[in-house]
C-alpha cells in the first residue's frame, strides 16, 4: 500500500469516526434531556453555545454559554414528573474539519393519560458542531425550529392532510 493510499484509508476511516461521533452526541442529547441528566445534557454543548428555539407562533427562545445551557436543562420537564422522548432522525452531517453542519428532523413523542403516546412537537435542529480539544463533538450552534405542518398535533399517522406542500425556513 502506497503512501497516498494509507493516507486517503486514514482520511476515510477519520471521516466516518466522526460522523458517529457527531450521530452519538445527538443521541446522548435527546436521553440526557428526557430523563434529567443535566450534566450529560450540559457536555453535548460547548461553552461558548448559542441555541435558539424558533417556534410557529413567532416565539424565539435564546440560551447562551454553559450557563443558559444548564438553565435550559434544570428548567426543561423529564422524567418522572413527564414522561417524554425526543427523537433525532434523517441527520444529514457535512464534515468540514474540525467543525460540522448537521441537519436533522425531531419529534417529541409525549405519554397522554390515556393509553396512548402523541407528538407534541415536530421540526428540525440546525447544528454547527465542533470537535474540542479533548476530541468530543460537541454543538456550538443549534437553531430549533418547531414546525406547524399539520392542523392538529392528534389526527391519525395515515391519510392525505393536504396536497399542498407545506412551508419550510431555511
Amino acid at each position: 500500500m502506497s503512501q497516498d493510499d494509507l493516507a486517503a484509508l486514514k482520511a476515510r476511516v477519520q471521516e466516518l469516526e466522526d460522523r458517529n461521533a457527531i450521530l452519538d452526541t445527538l443521541m446522548r442529547y435527546g436521553s440526557a434531556l428526557d430523563y434529567g441528566d443535566v450534566d450529560r445534557l450540559v457536555d453535548c454543548f460547548t461553552e461558548d453555545t448559542v441555541r435558539e428555539t424558533r417556534r410557529p407562533d413567532g416565539t424565539v427562545n435564546r440560551w447562551e454559554g454553559g450557563a443558559g445551557t444548564r438553565e435550559f436543562a434544570t428548567t426543561h420537564s423529564h422524567a418522572p414528573d413527564k414522561y417524554h422522548k425526543h427523537l433525532v432522525l434523517n441527520s444529514l452531517v457535512e464534515l468540514h474539519g474540525d467543525t460540522a453542519n448537521v441537519e436533522s428532523y425531531m419529534f417529541r413523542f409525549d405519554a397522554s393519560d390515556g393509553e396512548r403516546s402523541f407528538v407534541w412537537g415536530m421540526g428540525r435542529y440546525l447544528d454547527t458542531m465542533r470537535r474540542d480539544p479533548d476530541g468530543r463533538w460537541r454543538i456550538m450552534r443549534r437553531v430549533t425550529y418547531i414546525e406547524d405542518e399539520w392542523p392538529g398535533r392528534s389526527r391519525p399517522a395515515t391519510g392525505l392532510v393536504s396536497a399542498e406542500p407545506a412551508a419550510s425556513p431555511k
